[in-house]
Parts: C-alpha cells; structure tokens; sequence
C-alpha cells in the first residue's frame, strides 16, 4: 500500500490472468482502513467468481451484447420494441456497470413518470414497468456473466398514481361500422374482430389454414412486417400455436372472397404482403373513411380551418387500431359467457394470468350490470 499525492491511499487487487498477462486493479482509499476494506471486498467477489474485469464495462457495453445474445431467442419485432425501451436510460451508457446504483434507474423511471419525451404526456405505468422489465434482463444477463452480484432494478419502485392505459372494446355501433363498411381493410378487420387474432397472426394467413366447414382458423406462422416482410413460422409464444374457433357471421363473410389454398388472404394492391408503411397507410385510410362515412361534423360546420386539418375535416371519430378488436374480440367472448380457460386457448395467452387480468378489468367495468343481473335472479326466485 503506498500514499498517494493527493492523500489518498492505494493497493492493487490481483484478479487473474487476462490476455496471457498477470491482472491487477487499483483500489484507493481516504485512510488505509478504508483501502484495506474495499481491497477485501473486491477479493470477496472475485472468491464468489465475479468477473472483476467485466463488471468495469459499460451500461452501453452490456445493453450491446445482452441485444446480441437475443438475435436468436427474441422476434425481430420484441428486439426492435426492446431497443425503444432501453432508449429510455441512454443517459446512463457511459456509467461503468458496476457503479449503477438503484438511484440511477430509479430518477430515469420518476422522470419517466413525469413525462414521456416523445409523448410530452406522463408515461403510462404498463409502459413504466415494460422500461424497467427490459432493463433488468441486461443486468441478469451481466450476473449470469458474473459480471455483478446485485440487480438494482429489482428495487425500482413504479409510481403509484402512473395513469393506466384504458382497454377499450368497440361499443356496438362502431362493430356495425366494420360489418358494413366495405375498405379494403375491411377483410383484416373482420378477421380479428371475429377471431381474436393479433395483427401479425391475421395478415399472416393463407385460405388453407382456414376451415370454413369446421369453423375455425390454424394459427401456426405470423408476419415479421419489418423490410423485407416475411413469414415466421410459429406465433408469439408457444401457445399461440392454435386452433380459433370463428362464428358463422365470419364464416359467411369469408366464404365468397376464398381463394386458393396458399394465396395470402390480405395483401396489399400489388398482391404482396404488407410491411409497416403500407399497413399503416392502409389503416389511416381506413380510419378517414370511416371517419368521413360516420363522423358527426355538426359541431363542426362553423368553425375555421385549422393549420393542422387544411382541408376542414377534423376527425370527430375515436380513432382505434387494430389491437381494439383483438380487445374487443375478448371482451364479447366474456359477455357470451364463454370460460376463462376456453378465453385463454382461444387468445393463445401463454399465461392465465394474462386472461384473468382481462377479465378483472371487464368485470369491474360492469360490476354495476352484473349486479343488475343478481338482483333480478333473486327477484325471480
């Protein structure tokens, strides 16, 4: 141990061999009590296998390889979400992984909380606990590693009063609108409305996977729509490789638009299939359209033009995406009475949990229709 010019002490802590060379890091102190204990300390970890050398990289160094050890384990399209969500702590790239403390994830999540930057809104508390979710995966990843010893996302609390995001299903009139209104976006719509399934799954389809005698869709493959949009085989878990019942509305609907038994059932109008840009142009369309078809202008007629609706059409519907008939879709198989467990098969959730957690937020939404429903079967009793 040797003092050093500014006061402070130091000693080396041998931790191995690395590049063929004898390794030694530096450990300093305020007085040599303090040095010996924080020499002790890191020869404690390296006796529990830490990796001494590692555990000095970077967040950034370890978001990196922890991206590269999902290539092959994780949809390209949960890469590219779990890239946006890591976004979120770039503040913290150049911090040595070992330095991160609870602290520094913690203020990032407040912060979060406070406003989303690319919303100017409060970040919803789904999206809060995803940004936290994905960042404590890089840390176990850095611990399999033996990089570190303690996962400090594991305490990053999530503001209580974080607004939720609000499940809406369709209400009756807006299901009517899909039903009879002819687009071309109409056949995905209706598919996921009255299949329950998710885009990727749905834009997927070939007519040979669906049974319009038996009533029911195979699902076995999706959509990977980032350039060049492809086809995966196998669903976004292992249980959402399934057979769909479908109603007969569907049933009949589709029978006079089948094609052959490997044609693509939605394609976009070059016969191909669709990739982000030209889904997103087809479901704008879509949204016009209806918008122009059932929009309530009323309110409207007398006002002047806005800089952001040039042309004086302002978009009075409430505009859904096509998650909401997924949602929907759920929703109506509860309101028919339909079981939990049949619920969950049909989704392809690979958690009940995931199902449950549906069916709590419907049930409290119509706890006062249920409870209409127990009064008047005990005064019929």
């Amino acid at each position: 141990m040797k003092k050093r010019k500014d006061g402070r002490f130091q000693t080396s802590v041998y931790v191995g061999i690395v590049d063929g060379k004898k390794k030694t890091v530096p450990v300093y102190g305020r007085t040599q009590k303090e040095c010996k204990e924080k020499a002790a300390a890191l020869k404690a970890k390296i006796g529990k296998g830490v990796n001494i050398i590692a555990d000095r990289q970077t967040w950034a160094e370890w978001v990196t390889a922890w991206k590269a050890a999902q290539r092959f384990v994780k949809s390209e399209h949960q890469q590219a979400a779990d890239a946006i969500y890591l976004s979120h702590f770039d503040a913290l790239d150049r911090v040595p992984l070992n330095k991160l403390q609870i602290a520094d994830f913690q203020n990032i999540i407040n912060d979060l909380h406070l406003e989303n930057p690319t919303t100017g809104r409060p970040t919803a508390k789904s999206s809060l606990i995803k940004f936290r979710s994905v960042a404590s995966q890089v840390f176990e990843y850095a611990i399999e590693n033996r990089a570190v010893d303690f996962n400090p996302l594991k305490f990053v609390k999530i503001p209580h009063n974080s607004p939720q995001k609000e499940r809406r299903a369709l209400t009756e009139q807006e299901q009517g609108w899909i039903e009879s209104f002819e687009h071309r976006a109409q056949l995905p719509a209706m598919i996921m409305l009255y299949s329950g399934l998710r885009l990727a799954e749905c834009l997927a389809l070939q007519w040979a996977d669906v049974d319009l005698d038996g009533g029911t869709i195979d699902v076995h493959k999706t959509l990977v729509m980032t350039p060049p949009a492809h086809i995966k085989p196998g669903a976004k878990t292992e249980a959402g490789v399934r057979v769909v019942d479908i109603p007969q509305k569907l049933v009949d609907y589709l029978r006079p638009l089948r094609g052959q038994p490997f044609d693509y059932i939605c394609v976009n109008t070059r016969g191909e299939l669709y990739n982000k840009t030209s889904w997103r142009n087809l479901w704008n369309s879509y949204m016009t359209d209806l918008n122009f078809k059932y929009g309530d202008f009323s309110l409207f007629l007398n006002k002047p033009k806005s800089k952001y609706q040039p042309e004086g059409v302002p978009m009075v519907i409430d505009r859904f995406t096509a998650h909401y008939l997924r949602h929907t879709h759920t929703t109506n198989l509860f309101d028919a009475g339909c079981d939990v467990v049949y619920v969950k098969d049909q989704l392809g959730h690979k958690d009940i949990k995931t199902t449950l957690s549906i069916y709590t937020h419907l049930s409290e939404k119509n706890r006062s229709a249920n409870k209409k429903r127990l009064d008047a079967m005990f005064e019929a009793s």
